[in-house]
């Protein structure tokens, strides 16, 4: 029966190598500087960054998004006027709209991708960089880090905006377009969202998971 010990030492070996993101190449994992990044040898795909306060930074960006998200929600993003009369809009009232011109599906991935997984990255990457800082990690945390990785590539928030500057421009010949106080601050949360997700380093908060599992072995 394999002892304590040597949990420990193959898990200490484990630590030493990492499979690339891309290719799947088994790397040993180099000493690198503040701000120094490493790359596949076979497909030049980043495979870990040394930045400073990583933590720190993304957690500032997520709680950001998250107060520019709520602003998003509760004020209409845009106001048409024409011929006396006013029809607002905002995120969720387009996924309504949608879903009562009998377009459901339509409807729902403009609910998922503009509302749900939005807001679910947000609060999910605050939780667990909170647990992180506090060291107050449990048995969720693991699993849930890894499934916002795996939805980062589902909020598009990118392109409903593009879409919404295409429509003012078709619009902007038949109707007064009045911008309202969420259009500025869902552009903000587009730059928060992008900023969170270049500051963050996955590797420091696996490396806290790891360390904290090895401490309760």
């Amino acid at each position: 029966m394999p002892s304590s010990n040597s949990h420990h030492n193959s898990a200490n070996a484990q630590v030493n190598h990492i499979a690339c993101p891309d290719c799947d190449l088994i790397l040993s994992i180099p000493s690198l500087a503040v701000n120094e990044v490493t790359y596949c040898t076979r497909c030049d795909a980043t495979l870990l960054k040394n930045q400073k306060n990583s933590i720190n930074r993304t957690l500032a960006f997520a709680i950001t998004g998250l107060i520019l998200f709520i602003i998003s929600n509760l004020f209409p993003l845009l106001s048409l006027k024409a011929i006396g009369l006013t029809q607002e809009s905002s995120l969720l009232s387009t996924a309504f709209a949608l879903f009562q011109a009998d377009q459901p599906l339509l409807s729902l991935i403009i609910l998922l991708t503009t509302f749900v997984f939005p807001a679910t990255t947000l609060v999910g990457t605050i939780y667990i960089l909170i647990q992180v800082k506090t060291n107050r990690i449990n048995t969720y945390t693991a699993p849930l880090f890894r499934f916002l990785r795996s939805t980062d590539a589902w909020g598009m928030l990118e392109i409903f905006l593009l879409a919404i500057l295409v429509a003012l421009v078709k619009l902007g010949d038949v109707a007064d377009v009045i911008y309202g106080v969420s259009l500025y601050a869902f552009c903000l949360l587009i730059l928060s969202l992008s900023l969170l997700s270049y500051s963050l380093n996955p590797q420091d908060v696996w490396n806290k998971l790891r360390d904290k599992q090895e401490v309760s072995i």
